[in-house]
């Protein structure tokens, strides 16, 4: 069996209760140091539509995604 990766810092004091809780897109974007539009194009499978015009994203999938530009590794390897 594999090891299980460590857990960000940041989750672990966390209660489940609050790792599923949703926060705005725009907040996700911004803790992630992307743009709105490239964190919607980047991860639309984490987006969940609440109403008609509002977008969210849990806590927990804010803090554990890397940032686009370094899951795509540095532009001279590409």
């Amino acid at each position: 069996m594999k090891p299980k990766p460590a857990l960000p810092s940041d989750i672990v004091g966390l209660s489940p209760f609050e790792l599923a809780r949703k926060i705005p897109a725009a907040d996700a974007a911004k803790h992630n140091g992307v743009h709105l539009d490239t964190f919607k194009k980047t991860y639309p499978h984490l987006l969940k539509r609440v109403g008609k015009r509002r977008l969210m994203v849990t806590v927990y999938d804010t803090i554990v995604l890397p940032p686009p530009n370094a899951a795509r590794g540095p532009p001279a390897a590409r």
